[in-house]
């Protein structure tokens, strides 16, 4: 290969890895929780996702957080009863819809430290980031993600969706990794 051959295949990948975030991506051996597709307008219960096709950008509502390349939408941000949420960065093209009085975006750290510091986590949510985690960590079960975690969390992030404004405690909690939604629990 010539050498500006060579420079010009170099200069492609990293197009293509700066491209896809630079997080890589993980397999993932679980059912996906947003396989249901609904029509626009259509009303989700709590603690459900789905996906919805074919909405404008304003149908989304107000973007109100963007992390990992996901972004939380809110149809009536300024309300704090439940309401139709929307993810976008979905590998598809396509939103995904839940109902939330209140939903936030939570790093792969603060995550880490919650699970990590009070026992692991054996939750459907838990689970699948381990399995992530670990393919692109490289660490066992149970471990921090360590010096790649910064690599992980371009394109890994948790949101909780909580059933009330307030103390209600009721929260559904997801795992979004690379264009996908990994998983979804929901706690009491």
């Amino acid at each position: 290969m010539r050498p500006a051959h060579a420079l010009c295949t170099l200069i492609a990948l990293a197009a293509c890895e700066a491209g896809s975030g630079g997080g890589g991506s993980a397999s993932f051996s679980g059912p996906m929780p947003d396989s249901r597709e609904i029509a626009p307008g259509a009303s989700l219960p709590f603690g459900k996702i789905a996906t919805v096709c074919g909405l404008s950008k304003t149908a989304l509502g107000t973007p109100v957080a963007t992390q990992s390349g996901f972004t939380l939408y809110d149809t009536a941000a300024a309300s704090t009863g439940q309401r139709t949420q929307y993810l976008t960065g979905f590998d598809d093209g396509c939103a995904r819809q839940f109902t939330a009085a209140l939903a936030l975006f939570g790093d792969i750290g603060t995550h880490e430290t919650l699970a990590y510091g009070s026992g692991m986590l054996h939750d459907t949510v838990g689970a699948a980031y381990e399995e992530v985690k670990g393919q692109i960590c490289g660490v066992p079960e149970g471990q921090p993600c360590g010096s790649a975690a910064p690599k992980l969390a371009r394109n890994t992030t948790f949101l909780t969706a909580y059933a009330a404004f307030g103390a209600s405690g009721r929260h559904a909690d997801m795992l979004l990794h690379d264009g996908r939604a990994l998983a979804l629990g929901v706690e009491s």
